[in-house]
């Protein structure tokens, strides 16, 4: 199985929209499965890119599974699958990229978004947090 990283737009109510519908919507086509480890990343403001939380995976939908409201978001945002979590889990505080294996990738920035991550370094990340709060 497969994790990934994505990022979140600088953009303060989508990062509130997603710990709180413990969801995110995205253009990025993948084989979503059940259990899958998600790092989430975004630039903090004066310090860099950061993992900010990271979650497991319980299922995709398509946008033709959403409410009307859902999917005229969607549309409207270019988004094709909201991906529900399982678990979601903050990380405080924010764990500077750079400071991770990840920082040694050639890959930066937005060009992470979608990128493949091991269990092994998603793991390492995880553990840098001196706190992980539930959502």
């Amino acid at each position: 199985m497969v994790n990934y990283i994505m990022r979140i737009a600088n953009n303060d109510e989508f990062e509130a929209s997603v710990f709180s519908r413990r969801a995110y919507y995205t253009s990025m086509r993948r084989r979503w499965e059940k259990g899958m480890k998600i790092l989430l990343a975004r630039k903090i403001e004066g310090k860099g890119d950061a993992f900010i939380g990271y979650a497991i995976v319980d299922r995709a939908l398509s946008v033709d599974e959403l409410s009307i409201e859902e999917r005229e978001m969607c549309i409207r945002n270019g988004w094709s699958t909201k991906v529900l979590f399982s678990r979601l889990i903050r990380l405080q505080p924010p764990i500077l990229i750079k400071d991770t294996p990840v920082g040694r990738w050639p890959q930066k920035g937005a060009l992470l978004h979608g990128a493949p991550i091991s269990d092994g370094d998603l793991n390492t990340i995880i553990e840098f947090a001196s706190i992980k709060i539930n959502y």
